[in-house]
């Protein structure tokens, strides 16, 4: 949501283009984990997410050790889902714990 007056993050970023392959990549990210979401039963939303793409393996994300054992029972199911939305090709995953989720 863009407020009256409020800059676009690209448009901030102006000729960096850095700074832009990594909004874009937020971007990414960010729709990729929204699809995710609707696939994890309603207690895992939030504490399993996308974290990122490295090379052709897909970073699931957990809140803890705990729900990163869920991550790895549904990690076939986010796998097929990301590999059909991911630009390159997607063939494995790796789960790591992330404390800061919730």
């Amino acid at each position: 949501m863009n407020l009256k007056g409020e800059k676009e993050p690209l448009e901030i970023a102006g000729g960096n283009k850095a700074l832009q392959r990594l909004l874009r990549a937020q971007r990414l990210y960010q729709a990729l984990d929204e699809r995710i979401q609707p696939l994890l039963p309603p207690e895992a939303k939030g504490k399993i997410q996308i974290a990122c793409v490295d090379q052709n393996t897909l970073v699931i994300a957990a809140a803890n050790a705990a729900w990163a054992s869920r991550a790895r029972l549904e990690a076939a199911k986010i796998l097929a889902t990301a590999a059909q939305l991911w630009p390159e090709k997607l063939s494995k995953t790796r789960v790591i714990v992330s404390p800061g989720l919730h």
